[in-house]
This record gives C-alpha cells, sequence and structure tokens, in this order.
C-alpha cells in the first residue's frame, strides 16, 4: 500500500523504539494490574502507544492528540474515561522534537496525516477501528480516515472534539492573527535551531520556552475574561489530579518541528484547504465522499480555540455519511480544555464518543 511507501511503521518485535531518546516522552501513569501500557508499532516521527484492558468491550480506538505544544500525555484523563468503554485505546504518541536527531527526515503537516493513518491501519488488524481527533488532531484524523476509507479500509466512526475543521467559519482571535501576519515574519519570529548537545541539534523547531509564552498569554487572558481554564487549574476534577494535574499536563511543553507549524498555519488557517475541497496528502487528494461511517462533532460553547461551528462544519463536507449516523454535541459552558479533560468530559463527551462507535459497528 502506498501509505508504507511513505511512512512505514515497524512493529515493536524488530524496533522496540523510534529513533528519538525517552527523554522525548512523557508518561501516561495509567498501567495498573489491570491496564496494559506498549507501544506496538513506531513510525519515522511518532509511535503508537497502546492501553488495553481484558474487561472491557473489545473495541479498538485510536486518539489522534495535538502538536500544539503539549506533550501527548494532556490527553491522559480522555484515555483513561475512555478504556471501560473500549478494551484497546490507542494514542498517537508524538516526541518532543528536539530529542529527534536529524537522519529522522522531516515531519510536516503531510506526514502527521500520513502517520495517524498508519496507525489506525495497525489497529484495525484486531478489528474495526474507531479514530477519535482533539483539538489541532481532528484535521489530521479527519485526513487520516478519509485516506483510510478510500484504500478500502473504512474507519467504523470518526470523533472530532473541538478541531479547526473550518476556522473561517466562526473566526477566532487566533484566525484573524494569522491572516494578518506574512508567514515569512511569522517563521522568522519563533522558528530557531536544536542547539548543539542535544539529539536534534540543528532540528528547526518552535521551541517549548515560545509555547509557554503563548500558553502563559492564554491564561492571562482567560484570567481576565472569565474563561473557565483558571479555575479548572485551582479546583482540578481530573482522574488524578494528586500525580497528574492539569497545571503540570498544560505547563510541560515540548519543541515542535518548524515545518509541521508553518504548514499546520499555512494548511488550515490560511489556505483553509479542507473546507475549500483542496487538501492533498502525499499527493492523494483527501476524498471526503469516501468516508460514510458514524460521524460525531463536539464542541464547547465557551471554546475559545476551536469556537463553535468550526467543528460541526465538518457534517457539511461529508454529505456521504447517512444522516442516521451523524450526530453534534454541543457541551453547555465548556471551554477548550473540558472537551478533554474533568467531570464534564466524563459526563458528556465520552459517552457520546462510545455510542457513535457503537452506531459505527452496528453499521458495517
Amino acid at each position: 500500500m502506498w501509505l508504507d511507501d511513505l511512512r512505514p511503521f515497524r512493529p515493536a518485535a524488530a524496533d522496540t523504539l523510534p529513533c528519538a531518546t525517552e527523554d522525548a516522552y512523557r508518561a501516561f501513569g495509567l498501567a495498573s494490574g489491570t491496564v496494559r501500557d506498549e507501544v506496538p508499532a513506531s513510525l519515522p516521527f511518532g509511535r503508537l502507544r497502546l492501553f488495553s484492558r481484558a474487561d472491557a468491550p473489545a473495541r479498538s480506538v485510536l486518539v489522534v492528540a495535538p502538536i500544539a505544544g503539549g506533550y501527548p500525555f494532556l490527553m491522559r484523563d480522555l484515555l483513561a474515561a475512555l478504556l471501560p468503554g473500549a478494551g484497546r485505546v490507542g494514542i498517537t504518541e508524538w516526541p518532543n522534537a528536539r530529542y529527534l536527531p536529524l537522519d529522522a527526515g522531516r515531519f510536516g503537516f503531510a506526514e502527521n496525516c500520513l502517520e495517524a493513518a498508519q496507525m489506525a491501519r495497525a489497529l484495525a488488524v484486531a478489528g474495526p477501528v474507531h479514530v477519535v481527533g482533539v483539538c489541532q488532531g481532528a484535521l489530521p484524523a479527519f485526513a487520516a480516515a478519509c485516506l483510510l476509507a478510500d484504500e478500502g479500509l473504512p474507519v467504523a466512526s470518526l470523533s472530532l472534539v473541538g478541531g479547526p475543521m473550518d476556522p473561517a467559519r466562526n473566526p477566532t482571535r487566533l484566525w484573524k492573527m494569522l491572516q494578518e501576519r506574512s508567514l515569512e515574519a511569522l517563521e522568522a519570529q519563533v522558528v530557531e535551531e536544536v542547539p548543539q548537545g542535544l539529539p536534534g541539534a540543528g532540528r528547526r523547531v518552535f521551541p517549548a520556552w515560545r509555547q509557554i509564552d503563548t500558553f502563559a498569554l492564554y491564561l492571562w487572558r482567560q484570567s481576565i475574561t472569565g474563561g473557565e481554564l483558571p479555575m479548572r487549574l485551582l479546583f482540578d476534577d481530573g482522574d488524578d489530579p494528586l500525580r497528574f494535574p492539569l497545571s503540570r499536563l498544560c505547563w510541560t511543553m515540548m519543541d515542535v518541528p518548524a515545518e509541521f507549524f508553518m504548514e499546520n498555519v499555512s494548511t488550515i488557517f490560511r489556505d483553509n484547504a479542507l473546507a475549500h475541497g483542496r487538501l492533498e496528502i502525499g499527493g492523494h487528494a483527501v476524498r471526503v465522499e469516501a468516508f460514510r461511517g458514524a460521524l460525531l462533532t463536539i464542541e464547547g460553547t465557551d471554546d475559545d480555540i476551536s469556537a463553535p461551528g468550526q467543528t460541526q462544519a465538518a457534517h457539511d463536507l461529508c454529505r456521504a455519511v447517512p444522516d442516521a449516523l451523524r450526530r453534534h454535541v454541543s457541551v453547555a459552558g465548556a471551554g477548550h480544555f473540558g472537551l478533554f479533560y474533568g467531570r464534564r468530559m466524563r459526563a458528556t463527551v465520552v459517552p457520546a464518543l462510545i455510542e457513535a462507535m457503537e452506531a459505527g459497528e452496528r453499521a458495517l
């Protein structure tokens, strides 16, 4: 298959780790007497992290984590909540780019989509696979599902949670700022090289320290506008707030490959390629009509990162999905982080995800 030519994955038996060192990752802390933690496959950049439990339904789910500064363990609360309803929950474990040697090659927006598709393929060996894209990971999840369906490997359900499927619909402050800024000026301001002495020396990145500055500004803005995040950080209602408080998950940042950051900005926010029917990955057009599984979109009414309407736009694109397999959930009072962390997520978001998966399975 052409995916294997572009982003081959290596089974763990042949290669336990990708070329990044263990310093590139952060532990999820989900392994226990009932939950198994393993890495069944790795790719040129990321690796598939899989959590499984024998006492849960035999259902395979891939969570496509965002590459927006935070480590994938930011999705820990969502994974923990999904496990009782799905026996095999995988996540795209993206590494800190400063620990990835230059000989691992480039990792741009297309590679992000291709590796997500390959990880879904790896999980599909055990049966129908469900894909959940969160935040920035929503569009790569969507592209992966469409590419696989086009190759005769349908995804049973696709759930998009707080992602910019069409950022021009109800534009945010971020969208407006990126329209006014030239890509050249943005790159010159935020991109630097990993210094010597580290495995990724010479790799161009959007560094963690700039990500921290950006998050600090966002948190300040939330505090003066009455956003949910400051209170959520103070009154943590996560699955394990003592060992994995939200503050630690949010403030632990990593370097992002420069080519991914710049291509993400140009593809999603400048060209709006998916909404305009121009998205192409690895020389293959993303044919949205190929996807016919269950489609769920979830938004928070108070989300100021992926504003209401931006994720729901996926339904307008996927005209081949039967009406009976469509659902949109608007979570009242939820900001961006409340869609994948905390009590409201466990009570509202996860049940909707499981319902979409069940609907997709019945339609197979």
